[in-house]
C-alpha cells in the first residue's frame, strides 16, 4: 500500500503561515536576482523561489508578489533576467531584498548591455534571458514562466544559499575572477 500525503490545506490549517515559513526555511535555496528595467534603469530584486521547469525548451519559473514593483515591471514588458549569485554577494542580495526600498542596480550591472535585455548582474554565477510564456497568479504572488532566450555560466565560483532565513555558502572556495563581459548564447534561432 503506498503512503499518500496529506493534502496541504489539512498540513497547514488557515492561520498558520509561522509554522509553515518555519517548515520552509529548512530548505536551502539558491539565491538569484531577478532582473528588469524600470523605464530605462536596470532594477532587481532577490529571489529563492526559482527553479528550472524543461529543458526542452529551456523554461524556468519564478515566483513574485504581486503587487511588488518586479512583478509589475516584468509584466508589462513581458521579459526578465534571472541572474545566479554567488557566494561574495550578500551584500547585493540583501540590497535587493530589502522590504518597500528601491533596488536599482546601476552600481551591480554589468556595462554595455544591449538594448531590450535584462540586466545582468556584474559577477553572477550564470545568468538567463527569459520572455514570459506564462503567468498564474496564486495566493499574493504571481508566477511567472519564461522561455530562456539566452544563457550564459562562468565555469568556477560557490553559489550564494539562503537557509534558515541566512545567507550560506558551501565552504567551498570563492571564484577568484568573476566573468567579463556580455556573452549570452542564443538558444533559439
Amino acid at each position: 500500500m503506498t503512503a499518500h500525503p496529506r493534502p496541504i490545506a489539512d498540513a497547514v490549517p488557515d492561520g498558520a503561515p509561522a509554522e509553515f515559513a518555519e517548515a520552509m526555511s529548512a530548505l536551502a535555496s539558491g539565491v538569484v536576482l531577478v532582473t528588469s528595467r524600470l523605464g530605462d534603469r536596470p532594477w532587481g530584486t532577490t529571489v529563492t523561489a526559482f527553479a528550472s521547469v524543461s529543458a526542452d525548451p529551456p523554461t524556468v519559473l519564478v515566483s513574485l508578489d504581486s503587487e511588488g514593483t518586479s512583478a509589475r515591471a516584468i509584466a508589462a514588458a513581458g521579459s526578465f533576467g534571472v541572474s545566479i549569485l554567488a557566494a561574495d554577494q550578500r551584500a547585493l542580495a540583501r540590497y535587493a531584498s530589502a522590504p518597500g526600498a528601491t533596488k536599482f542596480l546601476e552600481s551591480f550591472a554589468e556595462a554595455g548591455e544591449e538594448a531590450g535585455t535584462s540586466p545582468v548582474v556584474a559577477g553572477a554565477l550564470a545568468h538567463l534571458e527569459c520572455k514570459v510564456v506564462g503567468a498564474v497568479q496564486v495566493a499574493d504572488h504571481t508566477v511567472f514562466f519564461g522561455r530562456v532566450s539566452a544563457a550564459r555560466a562562468s565555469s568556477d565560483g560557490a553559489p550564494l544559499l539562503y537557509h534558515r532565513r541566512a545567507y550560506r555558502t558551501l565552504g567551498g572556495p570563492a571564484r577568484a575572477h568573476p566573468p567579463t563581459g556580455r556573452s549570452l548564447r542564443c538558444l533559439t534561432s
